[in-house]
């Protein structure tokens, strides 16, 4: 099974699915459940197919409200009914202290990462005027309270909030229309983050790019309307858009950039 699995991936992606593998055999041979830690998309849907093709076990996924991005699976027997609670979350409320500049989404990633956290045990953190909300693994969450003083410059207020307090992201993008000759990860990635092709190659053949939460390393692999695109410093865009072809050949393209 696991060769066949193995087969349907990225080389890169082996080890992740190593461990979902493992989650999914101990629930089964222990009868027990067992939980990850928060996964992006991409892992949230090879996880599930993985589940899917094991036949033995179910699968939930949880990011602390609908539709959230990043997830916990909770990997159960069969017959085991999921809680809320399995899901382990804590959900916290920082609030900037005075007046000062707009604090963004990586001011409060690297705040949280500063601390020495992994990303793994973050959930989405949902920015607005005067502070944000964030999700975090429960177990974390007494580190959290204690040390968490400071996002960017400013100082914070940190409170623990419930979940039915917890606002859900409001994603604002910066829009942008060009063209490209094609809609390949090179071009579309160059224009949408305003750099040269010379200068997005690079980043994409040392692994630095994703698509849709995938390290594509081929230039020339193509995109689509709907595809996530990130670039390791440089943050991430949407294809909102693949509008008609001009006169000479070229495809109208509108991203939205991460805010």
């Amino acid at each position: 099974m696991k060769k066949d699995v193995f087969m349907h991936y990225r080389p890169e992606e082996r080890p992740f699915i190593q461990r979902v593998i493992e989650f999914a055999e101990r629930t089964d041979e222990r009868q027990t459940p067992m939980l990850t830690d928060f996964l992006d998309p991409r892992q949230v849907m090879i996880a599930n197919n993985i589940a899917r093709t094991m036949g033995t076990v179910q699968i939930y996924t949880y990011g602390g409200y609908e539709e959230a991005e990043r997830q916990r699976a909770l990997f159960l027997p069969l017959y085991w009914q999921p809680d809320e609670g399995d899901f382990a979350l804590a959900y916290f409320r920082a609030e900037i202290i005075g007046d000062g500049k707009t604090v963004q989404h990586g001011d409060y990633l690297g705040a949280l990462t500063g601390l020495g956290l992994k990303r793994s045990k973050m959930g989405d953190i949902s920015v607005y005027d005067g502070g944000a909300d964030f999700v975090v693994a429960q177990e974390i969450a007494d580190y959290v309270r204690l040390h968490l003083h400071q996002v960017g410059r400013m100082s914070v207020r940190l409170r623990e909030i419930g979940k039915e307090d917890f606002r859900n992201p409001n994603v604002q993008y910066a829009e942008k229309e060009f063209t490209v000759m094609s809609l390949r990860l090179d071009a579309v990635a160059a224009e949408g983050f305003g750099l040269s092709r010379s200068k997005i190659i690079e980043p994409v053949r040392s692994g630095k790019v994703q698509l849709n939460w995938q390290v594509a390393d081929d230039p020339s692999t193509p995109v689509e309307e709907g595809d996530v695109i990130s670039v390791r410093g440089k943050g991430r865009l949407r294809i909102l858009e693949i509008g008609k072809t001009t006169k000479k050949g070229r495809t109208v393209v509108r991203v939205g950039k991460y805010i």
